[in-house]
């Protein structure tokens, strides 16, 4: 598929290479050359043809590169659940339109929260925070001595992540923090849209 979509755009750009050069020899030698003869009308023509088929080759490539940015900027997960010790979710978020999160937790206790703000409550402690670049997630730990887990799906172990250090996060890693977990659910439908349940945070 990836090979196909490549000598399409790579044909694309040869015609559109072509075009350019014949709309050039047309409009600046052929034309001017041959004022009033019978096939001047047949030379404009073909410029006219030219011009119209570079446009619409060109807004080819426009909308494939809109669609890889609009592609990029978006989550490829939908929504995270918050799970504490005890199995129950208590937190679901909607991640479409949301560009980073941090992961919290009480100084005094054991409760862990996820939230957009970017200053900390009071009593608040920072786990990690998770960053979408270019259409995928990554988490960094802070710089602290409380620990923050990573478990990918083909292993056993929960993996104590390096501070300040980038992982890169997929739908099926699941992120430890005290005894609560994150876990990841993928963008089925790609709309974005809210889901029944989720909350909005």
């Amino acid at each position: 598929m990836k090979i196909n979509q490549t000598a399409g755009r790579c044909i694309l750009a040869c015609l559109l290479v072509f075009l350019l050069v014949q709309i050039y020899y047309l409009s600046c030698y052929l034309i001017p050359a041959s004022p009033q003869e019978p096939w001047e009308e047949l030379s404009v023509l073909y410029l006219v043809q030219s011009v119209f088929v570079t446009a619409c080759i060109c807004a080819v490539f426009f909308v494939q590169l809109w669609e890889r940015v609009r592609r990029d900027a978006a989550s490829p997960f939908a929504r995270l659940l918050l799970v504490n010790g005890d199995g129950q979710v208590k937190k679901e978020v909607l991640l479409q339109g949301r560009y980073s999160f941090a992961i919290t937790g009480k100084k005094n206790g054991r409760e862990v929260f996820v939230e957009t703000s970017q200053i900390l409550e009071p009593g608040r402690y920072l786990y990690g925070t998770c960053n979408l670049v270019k259409g995928r997630w990554y988490l960094e730990a802070a710089a602290s001595d409380r620990p923050i887990g990573l478990k990918r799906e083909c292993d056993n172990v929960i993996y104590r992540l390096k501070k300040e250090m980038p992982y890169l996060l997929l739908d099926t890693d699941v992120i430890y923090a005290d005894t609560y977990k994150i876990i990841f659910r993928k963008n089925e439908t790609g709309s974005g849209g809210k889901e029944h349940g989720a909350d909005p945070l």
